[in-house]
């Protein structure tokens, strides 16, 4: 009898600290900061690198696998390319680092951007930049609905997802231009949506990080110039971004901390 109370007492205890160890856990990922990709730090399918434009940068994919310390095959795998998509290629591709290059960044001490930001929260989608602002909030404007919050910011910047999720749609949307459509299912459900980009980095099925870069902004659409705008959604019913994120300032004010995640 004494022997099955010993067990019992045993199995509370470890019970215990498995239930305390896995809510530490989740009260440290809930208030912990969100790393941002930025224009050195970026992420596709759970690995780091860097997207690129090899006809921008007039380099062949082996130069650019070869700068970054990888084989041509691996940015082929990944991209999901054949040596026959090479010759009419129109569009940026994931360039993975290698260890090595990694370590390199490391060493310059180059740092990648922070925003204290609970699990239940939505991000601002736009990297920390004083060129950017708000053009235009939900409401009334033009004589029509506007859906969503408008923020202007140069051609070409860094887009990101407001929250973990999965990429619904990802193409040209008519008067949105190239949009992002965003499913979060552990944010009670909602949709998130960006509008008018230059480029975008993602497909339908993709799993996608909080922070992570998902489009280059731009200006596609019906649009006076380049800007994100940006919609939360519950069920087709658009919401005021506003209401799912910390004040302006405040949001995109962030700390910089070395290389980490």
């Amino acid at each position: 009898m004494k022997r099955n109370r010993s067990y019992y007492i045993i199995l509370v205890l470890i019970l215990f600290v498995v239930t305390y160890s896995a809510y530490a856990a989740y009260q440290k990922q809930k208030n912990g900061p969100v790393f941002l990709d930025n224009h050195v730090f970026q992420r596709y399918n759970e690995q780091w690198g860097l997207w690129v434009d090899l006809n921008a940068e007039k380099k062949s994919l082996l130069e650019k696998a070869s700068e970054f310390g990888i084989l041509a095959q691996e940015v082929m795998e990944i991209n999901n390319l054949k040596e026959s998509d090479l010759s009419r290629l129109k569009r940026s591709i994931f360039f993975p680092y290698s260890a090595e290059y990694m370590r390199g960044l490391q060493e310059k001490e180059l740092f990648r951007e922070t925003v204290e930001s609970p699990i239940d929260q939505f991000i601002w989608p736009v990297l920390p930049n004083h060129k950017s602002r708000i053009s235009s909030r939900i409401g009334r404007r033009w004589n029509t609905w506007h859906t969503g919050l408008d923020i202007a910011i140069p051609k070409n910047s860094v887009v990101l997802a407001a929250a973990d999720g999965v990429v619904e749609e990802a193409g040209r949307s008519g008067d949105y231009g190239l949009a992002v459509k965003i499913y979060h299912h552990d944010m009670n459900h909602f949709h998130t949506v960006y509008g008018h980009n230059q480029e975008l980095l993602v497909k339908p099925g993709d799993v996608v990080r909080k922070g992570q870069i998902i489009a280059f902004s731009g200006n596609t659409g019906k649009s006076t110039g380049p800007h994100v705008h940006f919609e939360v959604r519950f069920h087709n019913v658009y919401l005021n971004p506003e209401n799912f994120l910390t004040p302006y300032e405040e949001g995109v004010a962030t700390s910089i901390v070395g290389f980490a995640d």
